[in-house]
């Protein structure tokens, strides 16, 4: 298997065997440690953790989100060309961003489009012919301890995600792109998408009949 196409099967392994969600932000670590995947930071270091055992030059890279650095990617270098991986999306990113070359390509039925001017590349998505702007990547790298560090301190900095305290659930399952988002459950397929209610007491219900995870959503307990 050509490298190129050895990241792109990778990147679907993982969209589908560990989902972006935020089990640990809303539950605790007991119960967001009982699914694999995570937030951006978490799948991201999952990727890069497998791409290096496979031989690829895997490092840590950031984006900024509605003007904040908040966004963790991985920078990949593939046959002289730099690339970035974005595994740690909660949509379907399913293709490498090359910081050399602008680029569209769709996944069940979301669009993600790039543009590259100067030192940074925007990332564009569409859903349902409407698009907006993703995130921005500086095409400099930062070092990784510094990034490392920025991680380990995430959930004690004060930080406000675009997913703080919201219930975010995402895979792909089967042929189907599943997005649970608050209390609507989206099923994306080509040309066709589905919304489904999901009252807060039928999410754990809704995580094992869509997504295949059984996990007790509780509380931790306060001391």
């Amino acid at each position: 298997m050509r490298p190129f196409d050895s990241i792109l099967d990778l990147m679907e392994q993982k969209f589908r065997g560990e989902p972006f969600h935020t089990l640990e932000m809303l539950y605790g670590e007991s119960v967001g440690r009982q699914v694999p995947g995570g937030t951006c930071s978490d799948k991201t270091l999952s990727f890069i953790h497998e791409a290096r055992k496979k031989g690829f030059d895997a490092k840590l890279h950031t984006a900024f989100i509605d003007g904040k650095e908040i966004h963790n990617l991985d920078r990949l270098n593939l046959d002289g060309r730099v690339f970035f991986a974005d595994v740690g999306n909660g949509w379907p990113s399913l293709h490498p961003y090359p910081a050399d070359e602008q680029i569209t390509h769709s996944f069940f039925g979301v669009t993600f489009r790039t543009e590259i001017n100067d030192d940074m590349l925007s990332v564009y998505y569409r859903i349902e012919d409407k698009e907006q702007l993703q995130m921005e990547i500086m095409l400099t790298p930062r070092p990784e301890e510094e990034i490392l560090t920025e991680i380990k301190e995430r959930f004690s900095s004060n930080i406000a995600y675009p997913f703080t305290n919201r219930m975010r659930f995402s895979a792909i399952v089967d042929d189907e792109f599943r997005f649970l988002r608050e209390n609507i459950l989206f099923i994306y397929r080509e040309g066709n998408v589905t919304q489904i209610s999901v009252a807060k007491d039928q999410w754990q219900n809704a995580l094992l009949e869509y997504f295949g995870w059984d996990v007790k959503l509780t509380l931790p307990e306060r001391s």
